[in-house]
């Protein structure tokens, strides 16, 4: 298309020589660090899969003769998103019949999960992302039993690479409390044989070694985990503090640390594991994991809802990173965590979808506005969280929380790997904008997955026009709906049923601890 003022469904694209040459990306509108100052009729100079310049329009061109031209005054550029944690289970929760719940009750129908070829959910849950603006994805492996977990790790890992995202991909493991934090034999006791034997069976663990299980994340390491382009990074989950022994984290952090790369867990979740805690060793589970050793740059924490006193200092002075998960916390009743806490005392934070966002529909772009505005609290004391900081979480933040800071990603300078979105600007900013009105406040209130037009990863055009580049995404759609049906067909969604028979029970269960706990508050109240 000829001209300069795309901004729609297409590019404007100079190319004055017919062999591979520098590539100009630009836009009317360029983000290229979340912190610095918003830039006008702006690009950057691509070369392979790295940003080898970056200035103004005319610049570039006068630098880079002879380089392609893409993009348009219509646009807007950002750097590549990060989704710092997520579970990549493709599907609509809703869909599938499991209902919002508390994370305790709502654990327990995971057995819905389809069992369908692991590497088309990857693919659909890619391109999704990519639609989103996401160049990059945290993967933390929910497998659909968990002896199929060493069976499932790898085709989702080519899923991935084959719709074009780059994944932190990190198989979850458990070796204790897998229906309830404590109380298991008194839990067991006050139920009838029938409800017994089904919260038995809930009560299963993996019966993958860990030793099958540190083999596995070693086998995956030494197959795909990508240090130098960052394209797969191999991590260790623990799958959450009260879901696993103080040995395995240890063992955990080891690896990581031997492996020079990271450990992702969840923590804190629910005010239920914050008093699994305070029961067990009479102290919060950050004092807990800081007297053990586990805490360290090795490590992120995902939802951290339910802090104690003294946990964000120690949290800072172990360079702890966290992933915060807003629409997951609020739609499982876990909370809201302490945004301007974490950002107020310099702890690294990211933001991730969790596979649960608040619409269902793995918009990255609004999890950010649901973020900012979750985190600009109630009263005139508290303070002003600015869109400058959401972009950064979702940005160099992620890159940080989900690759760790040596990975050049979540900024668009000289150097970085050339990951970046084009946006539709005229479709955001809307009919008009003020001149004194912020870019950065009408892009974060206003974005969504549906202005996303263009998306690079690694130097490659994943999306183009807001499909995918890699991917027949209606034949992939088919395909999948193919198998749910043949699944549906000769399968019981066994996990739903669990639930319906446990969760009166569970939620009894945790009852009691609420009335424990606000006793406790009673007897040491003056």
């Amino acid at each position: 298309m000829a001209g300069s003022d795309s901004h729609n469904s297409q590019f404007t694209v100079h190319d004055s020589q017919s062999q591979p040459s520098p590539l100009i990306v630009w836009a009317g509108l360029a983000v290229l660090d979340a912190r610095a100052p918003v830039q006008r009729d702006y690009g950057v100079c691509v070369v392979g899969n790295r940003i080898v310049d970056v200035g103004s329009h005319s610049e570039l061109q006068q630098r880079h003769p002879y380089a392609t031209t893409i993009g348009g005054s219509g646009f807007c550029l950002l750097p590549g998103l990060i989704n710092a944690h997520d579970h990549g289970r493709a599907l609509s929760g809703a869909a599938l019949g499991v209902v919002d719940d508390m994370l305790e009750v709502w654990l327990m129908s995971l057995g819905a999960l389809p069992a369908i070829d692991p590497a088309l959910l990857a693919q659909l849950e890619g391109v999704t992302l990519l639609r989103s603006g996401v160049t990059a994805t945290a993967h933390s492996h929910n497998p659909s039993a968990w002896e199929r977990l060493p069976d499932e790790c790898a085709p989702t890992i080519d899923g991935y690479r084959a719709a074009g995202i780059r994944v932190a991909f990190h198989p979850p493991y458990v070796d204790q409390n897998p229906l309830l934090y404590a109380g298991h034999h008194e839990f067991l006791a006050g139920l009838s044989d029938e409800v017994r034997a089904t919260a038995q069976a809930a009560m299963q663990l993996p019966a993958l070694s860990p030793s099958a299980y540190f083999a596995l994340c070693t086998d995956l390491y030494n197959r795909y985990h990508d240090d130098i382009n960052h394209t797969i990074h191999i991590q260790i989950s623990p799958a959450g503090g009260a879901w696993c022994s103080d040995a395995l984290i240890l063992a955990a952090c080891g690896w990581a640390t031997a492996h020079a790369t990271r450990v992702q867990m969840h923590l804190l979740e629910t005010r239920y594991q914050a008093h699994y805690a305070r029961r067990r060793w009479g102290k919060s589970f950050v004092q807990h994991l800081d007297e053990l050793g586990a805490l360290g740059p090795w490590l992120t924490l995902a939802h951290m809802v339910w802090l104690d006193d003294g946990d964000i200092e120690r949290l800072r002075d172990r360079a702890v990173a966290i992933a915060h998960n807003p629409s997951s916390n609020l739609r499982l009743r876990s909370g809201i965590a302490p945004l301007p806490d974490l950002l107020a005392a310099g702890i690294e934070v990211g933001v991730g979808l969790d596979g649960y966002a608040l619409d269902d529909d793995q918009d990255y772009l609004r999890e950010l506005r649901l973020a900012w505005t979750l985190a600009n609290r109630p009263g005139a004391a508290s303070p002003t969280i600015a869109a400058t900081d959401i972009l950064h979480l979702g940005t160099a933040g992620g890159a940080a929380v989900t690759f760790g800071g040596d990975a050049r990603l979540g900024r668009l300078e000289v150097g970085a790997l050339a990951d970046l979105a084009l946006l539709d600007w005229r479709g955001i900013e809307g009919i008009w904008m003020a001149p004194l009105a912020s870019p950065l406040d009408v892009l974060l209130r206003r974005a969504n997955r549906t202005h996303v037009r263009h998306v690079m990863v690694n130097g490659e055009w994943v999306m183009r026009d807001g499909r995918s580049t890699r991917i027949d995404e209606a034949a992939l759609a088919a395909e999948v709906r193919a198998a749910l049906q043949h699944y549906a067909d000769g399968h019981e969604p066994h996990g739903l049923e669990t639930a319906r028979i446990l969760a009166p029970y569970v939620r009894h269960f945790y009852t009691s601890w609420d009335a424990a706990e606000q006793q406790e508050r009673h007897t040491v109240s003056p």
